[in-house]
């Protein structure tokens, strides 16, 4: 009898944690999250005297660089495109370009480095990376500024620390309808 108290104790302490945690772990509330992100990417474009624009519905912060001057994106658009990542603070993560990524260290021989294409919409990439592509036109280029709850959130990644704002520079090179 003992033992079942005990057994029915554990798991009513196991459900207790669990309405605690979502599927990513600890209680994490996006709106908070989003507020601590625009604060953060904030401060990064006064302190860079950054001039951006704000997408209204992700709050993603952007520079275009280049206008293009072929398509628009639409949802489930096929785009090809040229990558980099980097953290706020500078750190480079990752690229799809072979001499970007020999220049800043991270060149991989056993990866292929072409043109990254993805179907917009589909759930392919990040939600701030598919958003910042349809904010360019065909031809385009620009720098987007992506609060962590539009990338990995607070699951860290091998190299991106929890609640990591992002910034990608995504250059549109193709837009296939």
């Amino acid at each position: 009898m003992k033992r079942i108290k005990l057994l029915l104790g554990v798991l009513v302490a196991c459900a207790a944690l669990q309405s605690c945690l979502d599927e990513s772990g600890p209680y994490y509330d996006p709106a908070a999250q989003l507020a601590i992100d625009i604060d953060t990417i904030d401060n990064y474009v006064a302190t860079n005297n950054l001039t951006v624009q704000v997408h209204s519905e992700s709050e993603i912060r952007y520079i275009i660089h280049e206008e293009g001057n072929g398509k628009t994106v639409e949802l489930g658009d096929t785009v090809y495109v040229n990558y980099e990542l980097t953290l706020l603070n500078g750190t480079f993560i990752d690229t799809n370009v072979e001499q970007i990524a020999k220049d800043n260290g991270i060149y991989n021989a056993n990866r292929t480095y072409e043109r990254f294409g993805f179907i917009t919409g589909k759930g392919m990439v990040i939600i701030g990376f598919d958003a910042s592509t349809q904010l360019l036109t065909e031809g385009g280029s620009g720098t987007f500024l992506i609060p962590s709850i539009y990338a990995y959130r607070n699951i860290p990644t091998d190299r991106i620390p929890a609640n990591s704002n992002l910034k990608f520079k995504i250059e549109l090179l193709e837009v296939k309808k």
